[in-house]
């Protein structure tokens, strides 16, 4: 959940834990959580790609997803990325 203060497009804390839990799972297949966890991330990159992110934010949410086997690319990003 995203705190009032935090931008829409920020990785929380919340789903940095999920995504970390949910990397150690030993299966072949990725559980329910793990794709509708995959989902919101391409959300949050898209959302991110729109609104303008930091480079160290965006790459968070891009690692994040491929740590949970998501190779699905959305095309490079070059920018503009809000000063960190």
């Amino acid at each position: 959940m995203l705190n009032s203060d935090q931008p829409a497009c920020e990785l929380d804390t919340e789903t940095a834990s999920l995504v970390a839990s949910l990397a150690n799972e030993p299966s072949e297949y990725p559980s329910t959580v793990a794709l509708r966890t995959i989902e919101r991330l391409r959300r949050l990159e898209e959302e991110a790609r729109l609104s303008g992110t930091s480079r160290q934010t965006f790459q968070k949410i891009v690692s994040a997803r491929r740590v949970l086997g998501d190779h699905v690319e959305f095309g490079r990003y070059t920018g503009p990325f809000l000063p960190e």
